[in-house]
C-alpha cells in the first residue's frame, strides 16, 4: 500500500507519557496492519528537530498527550520543518492546552462554568481558601487526563489542592461545582460522534478513575434524551469551530438535571487506544478503530 514513512511520535516528559506510549503503540500496530510503512519514535525535545529529519519519513502522526505534544510546541516544530502532521495545528493547540483561554474564547457561545484563574504562591494559599465558594473545581491551567484536578468541598480540602496544583505551575483554575452526569464528544473533521458517558465508580472521572481498569462504566451512545444528545454534539462543534480546530478532538462536559450541557474543556488528542473513548464514539458511527487511525 502507502510506503511512504509514517512515524508515530510517542511518550516524552510529559505527566501523561505513559497514556501516550500506550496510545502510539495502539496506532502503531493500527497502521502497520494496514500494509503502512510505519514505525514509532520517543520523544526527545532537545534533539527532536533533528531526530526527526533524519527519519525520512513523509508524516508525523501525533500520539503525544500533554507538555509539548498538546501545546503547540511539537506542531511548530514541524511547521518550520516542512512535515505534515496529524491533529491541530501549533495556534488551535495550544489555545485548547490552556483552559483559561478557551473558556474566554468560548464562554459567550456555549455554557461553561464559572470560573477565576489565579497565579499564586505558597503565601496565597489561606486568602484563597477564605475567599473561594465551595464546592469547586481546582484544575491547573494546562494539564490533560485530568492530573492535579480536584473536587475541594472543604476548606481544608481547598488548601491541600492548592498545595498539590503548585507543582504543575503558578497558575490555578478555580471553577464552579457542577453536579450531573459526565458527558464527552469526540469530533472528527468538525462533525460530531454520538457521545460517550462516563460514571465512575466512586468519586469523579479523575487519572486512576480514566486508567485503572473497571474504575468506570462507559456508555456509547449515551443513554440521554435526543435533545440533550444534539445540545452537546452542537456545543462541541461550536467551541471546535471557534478555536480553529482540525481533524479530531473530543470535548468535556457536565449535563445537569434539566439538560443544560456545561461545556468543561477540549482535547486535541485525545486518547487513541481501541478501548479509548474516541474510538468508542467511531466504533459506535460505524467506524472501525484501523479505520479511524487511517
Amino acid at each position: 500500500m502507502n510506503q511512504d514513512k509514517i512515524v508515530v511520535v510517542m511518550g516524552g516528559p510529559s505527566t501523561e507519557a505513559e497514556i501516550s506510549r500506550q496510545t502510539g503503540a495502539a496506532i502503531l500496530k493500527a497502521l502497520q496492519s494496514k500494509g503502512y510503512n510505519a514505525e514509532g519514535m520517543e520523544l526527545n525535545p532537545p534533539t527532536f528537530a533533528e531526530d526527526i529529519k533524519k527519519s525520512g519519513c513523509a508524516i508525523v502522526f501525533n500520539a503525544l498527550h500533554g507538555k509539548f505534544g498538546e501545546d503547540g510546541v511539537l506542531q511548530g516544530t514541524l511547521d518550520m520543518l516542512g512535515i505534515p502532521y496529524t491533529g491541530a495545528g501549533y495556534l488551535s493547540s495550544a489555545i485548547a492546552m490552556d483552559k483559561d483561554l478557551t473558556k474566554r474564547l468560548v464562554s459567550e457561545y456555549v455554557i461553561t462554568p464559572q470560573w477565576r484563574t489565579v497565579r499564586y504562591t505558597e503565601g496565597d494559599i489561606a486568602r484563597l481558601v477564605s475567599e473561594t465558594k465551595l464546592p469547586c473545581v481546582v484544575k491547573p491551567v494546562a494539564n490533560g487526563s485530568s492530573v492535579g484536578v480536584s473536587i475541594a468541598h472543604t476548606g481544608a480540602e481547598l488548601k491541600k489542592a492548592l498545595e498539590e496544583c503548585l507543582q504543575f505551575g503558578a497558575q490555578v483554575v478555580l471553577e464552579q461545582y457542577i453536579s450531573g452526569r459526565e458527558i464527552q464528544v469526540g469530533i472528527i473533521a468538525g462533525k460530531a460522534l454520538p457521545s460517550i458517558e462516563i460514571i465512575p465508580k466512586t468519586g469523579f472521572y479523575d487519572y486512576a478513575n480514566k486508567y485503572q481498569a473497571g474504575a468506570a462504566e462507559e456508555i456509547c451512545p449515551s443513554p440521554i434524551p435526543e435533545d440533550w444528545e444534539m445540545r452537546v454534539r452542537t456545543a462541541t462543534e461550536t467551541v471546535y469551530r471557534l478555536i480553529g480546530l482540525s481533524v479530531y478532538s473530543r470535548a468535556d462536559f457536565i449535563v445537569t438535571e434539566d439538560g443544560t450541557p456545561y461545556f468543561l474543556e477540549i482535547n486535541t488528542l485525545p486518547g487513541m487506544t481501541p478501548t479509548s473513548l474516541v474510538p468508542q464514539e467511531a466504533a459506535a458511527a460505524g467506524i472501525g478503530y484501523g479505520e479511524l487511525c487511517e
